[in-house]
């Protein structure tokens, strides 16, 4: 699954690329003057997991200079080992220097993500799936779930616009302006919602209980969401499904590796973690010159 660049994509590139260089280079004009000359570098991988942002790290170095060139030995979802030659770069020493951290960081980045949600997708077995949030970098947010799914996860909604989700500030605010209960304000909540959208896209509900899922559900909700809920409030809300319409469910809050054993077992058929984007571990690569 290679990157496609659009202009979204460069324009995030660009925008790194001049917080790092500013008015120049002033190490490598120091060193280099008028000189430029090509050399080829070797990316190694210092440590194990899983390869993102291999288009993303050439269009950093090409955007610099159309002069580089590129053998790589492995794509964005391969699995690397440490000490994997992940590929040769070929290019003007210069515009390698200036581009050598951004590429970088964009790749350890994006590879960290990658890595952390195949192993939460692995230990899920198939049994549910695994979704992103929007707790990402800003700014980074189409580069983040890019990664996600190179790690076989699944992209909730990108942003406000996509799909809508009713949480729980949603609805104390309705709770606050109609002087309702929470169950009631739930109900308010979707049919307004659904009468806006007109079935053009999801509505989902984030609910703490039952007797708010009932609620939700009843008025119309496709997706439920248990936001930090207790097991028995779930499977009491999934018997009272039986022979009823098909809603997904989603379960959400303090996700994690370890969790997941328990939660795959219970009857949801999506699990949203927000750590894969926020709090993945980087993998680390390092570039070094070597000889032609």
């Amino acid at each position: 699954m290679a990157y496609k660049m659009g202009k979204k994509v460069e324009e995030i590139i660009k925008k790194a690329i001049k917080e790092d260089l500013g008015n120049g280079d002033i190490t490598t004009s120091s060193i280099f003057n008028k000189e430029n000359f090509p050399v080829k570098a070797i990316l190694i991988s210092k440590g194990e997991g899983i390869l993102c942002g291999i288009d993303i790290l050439k269009n950093v170095f090409t955007i610099l200079s159309p002069s580089f060139s590129f053998s790589f030995s492995f794509k964005d979802g391969d699995k690397i080992k440490k000490k994997d030659i992940v590929g040769e770069i070929y290019g003007p020493i210069k515009e390698l220097l200036i581009g050598e951290r951004t590429a970088l960081n964009f790749l350890q980045h994006l590879s960290g993500i990658s890595t952390e949600t195949r192993k939460l997708v692995e230990k899920a077995e198939n049994k549910v799936k695994i979704y992103d949030t929007r707790k990402t970098t800003p700014n980074l947010r189409l580069l983040e779930k890019y990664a996600v799914k190179i790690g076989g996860g699944e992209n909730h909604r990108f942003g406000l616009y996509d799909m809508v989700l009713i949480k729980d500030n949603h609805i104390k605010g309705v709770m606050e302006k109609e002087k309702v209960d929470k169950i009631s304000a739930i109900s308010i909540c979707v049919k307004r919602a659904k009468k806006c959208v007109k079935n053009k896209v999801k509505v989902e509900v984030e609910v703490e209980n039952y007797k708010q899922a009932v609620s939700a559900y009843l008025a119309g909700a496709d997706i439920i969401m248990f936001d930090n809920t207790s097991k028995r409030q779930l499977l009491k809300f999934n018997k009272f499904l039986t022979g009823k319409r098909k809603i997904e469910i989603e379960w959400s809050g303090n996700v994690s590796l370890r969790k997941i054993d328990k939660i795959k077992k219970l009857p949801v058929d999506r699990v949203s973690a927000g750590y894969i984007t926020h709090s993945a571990k980087v993998l680390d690569f390092s570039l070094k010159i070597s000889s032609i």
